[in-house]
C-alpha cells in the first residue's frame, strides 16, 4: 500500500543514526518496493526488546481514509497513538518478516547481521537507572568537556555535541554551577562511561508568591529517547522540567504532567564570577543581589547569553549569532 516502511521519529533517529553502518537498518530506514515485505507499517518501539506495528489487515478499522496515502502521516497522529490491532513482534523476527528475500539475497543479510541488528537495538534503547547519576561541584566541569561524550561509530550525534559550552577553553565558565550548593547536575552514562546525556537541576527556585520548586533544566542528549528517560527521573524526584528542550521556552514547565508558565528565580551563594556561562532558563541576573531569573518580570542587568564568558556581547564577536539560533543555546 505505502511501498515502504513508516517509522515513528523515535525509530527514525534509531534507524539513520545506524545505517551508515548497518545493512539491517538501512535497508528498513530506505528499503522501498522488492526490498520490503509491507506486512504492516507505522512501526514504533515496544517493549523491551520488540518492535509494534498496525498489520496490513486491520489499516482499514484504524485509518479513515486509506485510499489516500498521505492519510495519518501529516497532522493525524492515530496510526501511532491509538492500540487498536497492533502487534507486537521481537526486533529479530520482525527484520526477519519486513525484509524480502530479494533484499536478504542481494545484501547477504546472515543471520549474523541479524543479530547484530538486535543487540544494536537493545543497546541503544536501554534505560538502565544505574547508569543515571547526579553530580555536583568540582565533577560538573568534567562533564562538560566533549572528549567525554558518546560517539556513535565515531560521529557526532544530538544535542550534546551542539553544546556551545562543551570546549576546554570554555570550561571555566561553568565556575558559577561549582560554586553554588542548589546548583548539582543529572548525567546519563553509558556503560564504558561515556556521557549521552545531562541537564543542570536547580534547588530552592521560588516563584512570585513564594512557592518552592526544583526544576530540571534544558536537557542535552546524543539519542532523542533519552529525553523521555531524564523526565521520567525529574517526575520521580519531585522536579519539574523544561516541557520544550530550548532556550526560548524559558518559562514553561511541566509539573506532574501538567504544563505551566511559571516566573521563576534563584537566590545564588556566590555569584561574583570572572567568568559566566550561557545560560538557557534562569538567563536574567541581577548582580547586586546575586539573583538568577527566567523573566523580565524581575530585576536584572545583564542577560547571560554570551558564549564568550562575559556579562555584555562582545563587539568584535563575529561568531556571537551562531549561539542565539538552534541548537547553540547552551546552559
Amino acid at each position: 500500500m505505502f511501498n515502504r516502511l513508516i517509522f515513528d521519529n523515535e525509530m527514525i533517529d534509531f534507524l539513520e543514526k545506524t545505517s551508515r553502518n548497518n545493512k539491517v537498518s538501512m535497508l528498513l530506514i530506505h528499503g522501498h518496493g522488492e526490498l520490503i515485505d509491507e506486512e504492516g507499517n507505522f512501526i514504533k518501539r515496544g517493549e523491551s526488546d520488540s518492535l509494534s506495528y498496525l498489520p496490513k489487515s486491520k489499516f482499514k478499522k484504524v485509518l479513515v481514509d486509506p485510499k489516500n496515502p498521505s492519510y495519518g502521516l501529516l497532522d493525524n497522529e492515530l496510526p501511532w497513538s491509538n492500540e487498536v490491532g497492533r502487534v507486537d513482534i521481537k526486533v529479530g523476527r520482525f527484520a526477519r518478516k519486513f525484509l524480502s528475500d530479494k533484499a536478504i539475497k542481494e545484501y547477504t543479510i546472515t543471520d549474523q547481521d541479524i543479530e547484530y541488528f538486535v543487540n544494536l537495538y537493545k543497546s541503544y534503547f536501554q534505560r538502565n537507572p544505574d547508569n543515571l547519576r547526579v553530580i555536583e561541584g568540582k565533577e560538573i566541569l568534567k562533564w562538560y568537556l566533549d572528549e567525554n561524550y558518546q560517539l556513535i561509530d565515531g560521529n557526532c550525534y544530538g544535542t550534546l555535541w551542539n553544546s556551545c559550552m562543551r570546549y576546554r577553553d570554555r570550561n571555566k565558565y561553568m565556575t558559577l554551577y561549582t560554586k553554588n550548593s542548589n546548583i548539582k547536575m543529572l548525567i546519563l552514562l553509558t556503560d564504558d562511561g561515556k556521557l549521552s546525556a545531562r541537564a543542570l537541576l536547580w534547588e530552592g527556585i521560588i516563584d512570585m508568591s513564594g512557592k518552592s520548586y526544583k526544576v530540571m533544566d534544558r536537557i542535552y542528549s546524543v539519542h532523542g529517547h533519552d529525553v523521555n528517560f531524564l523526565k521520567d527521573w525529574a517526575k520521580e524526584n519531585g522536579y519539574i522540567y523544561k516541557t520544550e528542550q530550548s532556550a526560548k521556552s524559558e518559562r514553561y514547565f511541566t509539573d506532574n504532567d501538567v504544563q505551566v508558565k511559571l516566573d521563576l528565580s534563584v537566590k545564588l551563594e556566590n555569584y561574583k564570577m570572572n567568568y559566566y556561562p550561557y545560560l538557557d532558563t534562569f538567563k536574567f541576573f541581577d548582580e547586586y543581589k546575586g539573583i538568577l531569573s527566567n523573566s523580565e518580570k524581575f530585576s536584572y542587568q545583564y542577560v547571560l547569553v554570551q558564549a564568550t564568558g562575559g556579562l555584555e556581547p562582545e563587539p568584535n564577536d563575529s561568531g556571537e549569532e551562531e549561539f542565539y539560533d538552534e541548537p547553540y543555546d547552551e546552559n
